[in-house]
């Protein structure tokens, strides 16, 4: 390999790596904002929806906006970061550092959409983002109980 493939191969590398952390944040913060919801709805019962836990329910409702807009902008980021991966994978097959032949990638791509006809239309982006909505929904109706209470 040419140092040209090489330092291409580099900025690679450095874009996929970009894009797991990405992941691995929103993973991160989804699991903070869970533990921090399942504390303060703890509270809120014990206290049985009280008053005083308005504004407890109306920090879940913010944890869970936080994450819509969180993992959101993670969401971005991989796909700047795939999309930088994608350009600089054709820029090594242009210059010769990887084959142009796709038909293996192509077949084992339609096996997979076959296998997996409905999920693999379902955006893994979009499960995340409506699970953190969710979390901001249940803090609503924690306050909304609250209040009528």
């Amino acid at each position: 390999m040419d140092k040209t493939a090489e330092v291409v191969l580099a900025f690679w590398n450095e874009h996929r790596q970009q894009l797991r952390q990405s992941e691995n944040q929103r993973a991160m913060l989804t699991n903070y904002i869970l533990v921090i919801t399942a504390a303060l709805s703890g509270f809120i019962v014990q206290w049985e929806f009280r008053n005083e836990t308005l504004a407890l329910s109306g920090l879940i409702v913010t944890g869970g906006l936080y994450g819509v807009l969180t993992a959101a902008k993670y969401h971005e980021r991989a796909e700047y970061h795939l999309s930088q991966a994608r350009a600089l994978t054709q820029t090594l097959v242009d210059i010769g550092a990887l084959p142009n032949d796709t038909t293996g990638i192509d077949a084992a791509r339609s096996g997979h959409y076959i296998k997996f006809r409905r999920l693999h239309r379902l955006r893994l982006h979009t499960l995340w983002t409506s699970f953190h909505a969710g979390i901001a929904a249940y803090g609503a109706i924690l306050f909304t109980v609250a209040l009528i209470r």
